[in-house]
């Protein structure tokens, strides 16, 4: 389905500023399953991080006060779209965090895979700005499958059975277990504790947007504060 969304779109990656990808990305069939596996990896990304209340709907709304206070000047942005999209996505928050509706897996899909097609075009349309800033725009959810995907595979673990070993959770955990508080005000100091994390992380990406070897250099920084945070986290549950 994605392959097809994709084609019926002319959706493209046009550079990744490494050569011998670019060459293979220049054949618009590799360009087309380059794109779709990108895509699927957001929307599942976006799945498992909707897994605390709040914390998908809160990053979204990041990318896009990002791309609308960053790139709003530009003539290729439709700045009344940004704003009716992101109170739109603001009244769904409040909404959600008053126990009112919930994502679910559908609403998780929708929005990431919205998201990942408007970044692409984004790229399309101004591609000065490096590839890696658009990364980093969406590192969390897709980092998060990924090394869910590498860690199961490593411990073995039953793909189709539920997984409480995200990083999320561990932040959760250890927040409830400190204010002692419902359900309702550890979900949103989790979330926002991470997105206000990755907010630092956008703004300062932003002053970079042209220069490809700062925006990969922050990049691995993530990786590496993400991999040590978890593991912190998961041995201080173990202990506790």
């Amino acid at each position: 389905l994605i392959l097809f969304f994709s084609q019926v779109l002319n959706l493209q990656i046009i550079t990744t500023k490494i050569d011998l990808i670019d060459n293979l990305l220049s054949n618009t069939f590799i360009n087309s399953i380059f794109v779709t596996f990108c895509l699927m990896v957001l929307i599942n990304g976006g799945n498992f991080i909707d897994g605390l209340n709040g914390l998908m709907l809160k990053y979204y709304i990041l990318i896009f006060l990002v791309i609308f206070f960053y790139f709003g000047y530009h003539p290729g942005i439709d700045k009344n779209f940004l704003i009716n999209f992101i109170i739109i996505l603001i009244v769904i928050l409040s909404l959600n965090l008053l126990g009112y509706i919930y994502m679910g897996d559908s609403g998780a899909y929708l929005l990431s895979l919205f998201t990942g097609v408007y970044l692409i075009n984004f790229s399309y349309n101004n591609i000065f700005i490096s590839p890696y800033f658009i990364i980093l725009l969406l590192w969390y959810p897709c980092f998060e499958l990924l090394f869910s995907m590498i860690r199961r595979s490593i411990y073995k673990s039953k793909t189709y059975k539920p997984d409480v070993l995200h990083l999320h959770q561990f932040i959760y955990n250890l927040i409830k277990s400190k204010i002692n508080s419902n359900d309702l005000m550890c979900h949103l100091f989790t979330s926002l504790s991470i997105n206000f994390y990755n907010l630092i992380i956008f703004i300062l990406a932003s002053n970079f947007i042209y220069n490809s070897e700062i925006l990969i250099f922050i990049l691995i920084g993530n990786i590496i504060i993400y991999l040590v945070v978890y593991k912190l986290l998961k041995k201080y549950e173990a202990n506790n």
